[in-house]
């Protein structure tokens, strides 16, 4: 590490994965976690995020950078046969500019540390995920990645568990740093709060859950006939096809406002900083019925944060956020899903004690400052071993 980086604020590159812009709007879960977090160490930590193009009217107030090569990868990933280049061609329109900084923090690309490496970067790598991508590496090439990066974080010991019997060597460098929630924008706000009201928001994607949630419903109306579902979201960050996933979806909702009566609202999409703390601050419980392995569920902490009572799905890193402050249940088990949710509308006193609870857990685990003060703890050790 340079002497500089001794001496003064280390430079830090981010290098977003994928197309992800980063905007409030129209980025997702990665871009926010580097504005969230490198935002809170301005006065230590002198970062730059590269990325695709965004507007400058969108993005995150954080220095921002791209590479006119976009254009060229845009058109290389249309491709089949060239496609894998894509990455490759990106990395080294970067490389130059790479060399620069103290450390570089790689989102959920692992497979770009080599390229790094080989194209000359010798200072530290962090390699972030919030996927299970490493599961799916043999053990030979996890044991080859982890001489060439410095630390691995990932967000649930989930996903830690996921690769680390097949690789002592690099579960050696790995880290479990919790994602957060900014507990200024989501607080409680009892005042708003509306009674038998469930709310889920995420993507139209079969893995998210939302045709278990809508039959879950249609129990709960059985012993709740006033329960009203709020379902949040769209097929992409600020944008919606109407996929036949969709069309399944809208028409099993239209089924049971006929036949039961049931109050369904669809939101589109909610902005995460103007339109979402509002949603979970009116909702009497949240919902997420994650279908898949859910690495974290950044959705859950911001429920909590909000004091509001959480059915989470028994998936991947949603009991570790959860913990005992909240229900834990297989969506795919459609009785025990809405016996879950009736309970809490049935028993308002054990659902504001739950709401609580998950409040109290989110202060002290899941807010951003304490993730903040994690990463830099991270930082400050990768500084001190180059040095």
């Amino acid at each position: 590490m340079s002497a500089k980086a001794q001496s003064g604020p280390l430079s830090v590159a981010v290098l977003l994965s994928g197309r992800e812009q980063f905007s409030s709007y129209f980025g997702g879960a990665l871009a926010r976690w580097t504005y969230e977090i490198y935002s809170r160490l301005c006065d230590c930590v002198d970062v730059t995020v590269f990325g695709f193009p965004t507007r400058a009217k969108d993005l995150y107030q954080l220095r921002h950078e791209t590479s006119g090569v976009w254009r060229v990868c845009d058109l290389v990933a249309r491709i089949p046969l060239a496609r894998r280049h894509e990455d490759t061609l990106w990395l080294r329109a970067l490389s130059r500019r790479l060399q620069q900084f103290d450390a570089l923090h790689i989102h959920n690309r692992p497979q770009w540390v080599a390229p790094l490496r080989r194209m000359g970067y010798r200072g530290s790598i962090v390699v972030h995920l919030q996927n299970d991508h490493l599961a799916h590496w043999p053990g030979s090439a996890l044991d080859a990645l982890a001489p060439r990066l410095d630390a691995l974080v990932v967000c649930s010991d989930y996903l830690r568990r996921t690769f680390a019997a097949k690789s002592p060597l690099l579960n050696a460098k790995s880290w479990v740093i919790f994602n957060g929630a900014n507990l200024q924008l989501f607080h409680p706000r009892e005042e708003v709060r509306e009674p038998k009201t469930i709310f889920f928001v995420g993507r139209f994607d079969p893995e998210k859950g939302v045709l278990q949630l809508l039959r879950a419903y249609e129990k709960v109306l059985d012993a709740h006939p006033d329960a009203k579902l709020v379902i949040g979201g769209s097929t992409g960050f600020g944008t919606h096809r109407e996929t036949s996933y969709v069309v399944q979806v809208r028409e099993l909702a239209r089924s049971l406002e006929q036949k039961k009566r049931a109050q369904i609202q669809f939101t589109g999409y909610l902005d995460h900083e103007k339109d979402l703390p509002f949603w979970f601050q009116k909702a009497t419980v949240f919902a997420c019925p994650s279908l898949f392995q859910e690495p974290f569920g950044l959705v859950n902490a911001e429920a909590m944060a909000c004091a509001t009572a959480v059915v989470g799905a028994n998936r991947g890193g949603i009991p570790e956020v959860l913990g005992d402050a909240g229900r834990l249940v297989d969506p795919e088990d459609v009785v025990e899903f809405a016996a879950a949710l009736s309970k809490l509308l049935a028993q308002p006193q054990y659902c504001r004690q739950l709401g609580q609870a998950g409040y109290e857990r989110c202060r002290k685990m899941f807010d951003w400052n304490v993730t903040a003060v994690t990463w830099m703890a991270l930082l400050r050790r990768l500084r001190e071993s180059a040095a």
